[in-house]
């Protein structure tokens, strides 16, 4: 039933999001904050850092920061270090592998990921998660718009196993400045939604972001973010 579920949610906000990407005209961007990982990987032989701050409604705060570099023609690793201020006080660090299957032509391109991390609460013992993931990428109108939808596996430490999916679209509004909107699960509740600002202070090189997000149900679970991208790979 939940993987029934799952994917009606997947459905209808992906149809939702594909009509709102053929009102756009403008040429897409991605952004740090978005849980939903588009078909590319940083370019051989170089590195980028994506680095983020969120502050919640209910007062907690997390960021993260995650270096990436591409080791071959065709290997990414990333990895990431993740903190949250709440009641808990969790932290831990992830690390994770990504590859093209196909590249960005004609279109379209797929790639797959496969996420280790382990959470550590400041009275409790590590946690181990893995989460395999497939990013699928679609280019519209010459390449100025964009459409990203992941579909993963997640097993967690307490044998518990998800289907997660997400789908973002994105476009610029001028050279600099672009918006991005987002739609995701990360449990068995109702999914989230997020629409972010970027600005590049050097395009294609350093960007900033701001996001704004918030769950899709009665009970508001929003949050504001900002992040920062460096790509010196694209200079």
């Amino acid at each position: 039933m939940f993987l029934h579920a799952s994917i009606q949610w997947y459905g209808v906000i992906s149809v939702f999001v594909l009509c709102g990407l053929f009102m756009l005209a403008q040429k897409s961007q991605a952004d740090p904050l978005l849980n939903t990982d588009d078909a590319s990987i940083t370019t051989a032989h170089h590195c980028q850092l994506e680095t983020s701050y969120s502050s919640f409604k209910a007062g907690a705060r997390s960021y993260q920061v995650t270096p990436a570099c591409n080791l071959d023609q065709n290997l990414e690793v990333s990895i990431g270090y993740h903190s949250t201020q709440d009641m808990d006080r969790v932290r831990g660090f992830s690390a994770q592998a990504k590859t093209v299957l196909k590249p960005l032509e004609d279109d379209w391109g797929i790639a797959t990921s496969l996420m280790v991390s382990r959470d550590k609460p400041s009275e409790q013992g590590a946690d181990l998660d893995w989460f395999l993931n497939v990013p699928i990428s679609f280019h519209f109108l010459d390449q100025r718009l964009a459409l990203h939808s992941n579909l993963g596996y997640q097993y967690a430490h307490d044998h518990t196993r998800q289907l997660r999916w997400g789908i973002a679209s994105n476009y610029a509004l001028t050279d600099r400045l672009g918006l991005s909107a987002e739609a995701y699960n990360q449990d068995r509740q109702a999914p989230f939604f997020q629409t972010a600002i970027h600005y590049s202070l050097i395009p294609n090189v350093l960007t900033l972001v701001a996001a704004y997000g918030d769950r899709l149900d009665a009970f508001r679970q929003r949050w504001f973010g900002f992040g920062l991208s460096f790509s010196p790979a694209s200079s």
